[in-house]
């Protein structure tokens, strides 16, 4: 039998940070926080999680601060790509939101303006084949407070994503574009199939 009553308790207390003060700007390193659910059009892979009532579907990722007072604190976000709500045109509003974040996170990565319509520019964003290369990318942005429902405590989130035309944005080890390699005809390993190997999604082009 397991005894909790007499475990010694931990030097400092229970351990909880003080929130990051609404608007502080950081850079950070995405990790993606896995899921079981996939998005062809996202790329290949169980990034996603979904909702058992609804048509709800995101994608967990956490940022890891690089440098300044938080340095090693995480913060952690879902990127919601789908849910019942519609515009005029039909398209799950969740999903515009998230296609335009998971861009400007690229932007960032890249080091490019969102403004940039330029021929590096436009083969940057479409080098993205699925939200696994976003694993690993530094992006800057600016860190909000969430409050807490349903008795959960006040967290902190990614607020805004910033690029290099904010004044704000923090220059970091520009992630390269990912170089194209011949596939090597004697590899076991299984393939993308051809609907989605290779094909940059809409928000990349």
């Amino acid at each position: 039998m397991l005894d909790l009553n007499n475990v010694p308790p931990m030097e400092g207390g229970s351990g909880d940070f003080e929130l990051i003060p609404d608007g502080t700007v950081v850079s950070g390193v995405i990790k993606l926080e896995g899921g079981d659910v996939e998005i062809p059009e996202y790329g290949a892979g169980s990034y996603f999680k979904s909702s058992m009532t609804t048509s709800a579907k995101w994608l967990p990722i956490e940022l890891t601060i690089m440098g300044g007072s938080f340095d090693k604190r995480k913060v952690w976000q879902n990127i919601f790509v789908d849910g019942d709500t519609k515009d005029d045109n039909g398209m799950s509003v969740a999903k515009k939101i998230g296609l335009n974040f998971i861009k400007q996170m690229v932007d960032s990565g890249f080091g490019i303006s969102p403004k940039d319509e330029g021929e590096d520019a436009r083969a940057k964003r479409a080098s993205i084949q699925g939200v696994h290369m976003l694993n690993g990318m530094t992006i800057s942005c600016t860190i909000g407070v969430e409050k807490g429902r349903d008795g959960y405590a006040d967290r902190n989130k990614i607020k805004t994503v910033l690029t290099p035309d904010s004044p704000n944005y923090i220059p970091h080890a520009v992630t390269q574009a990912p170089v194209a390699q011949a596939p090597v005809a004697s590899s076991p390993t299984p393939q993308p199939s051809t609907a989605t190997a290779g094909v940059a999604p809409s928000w990349a082009r």
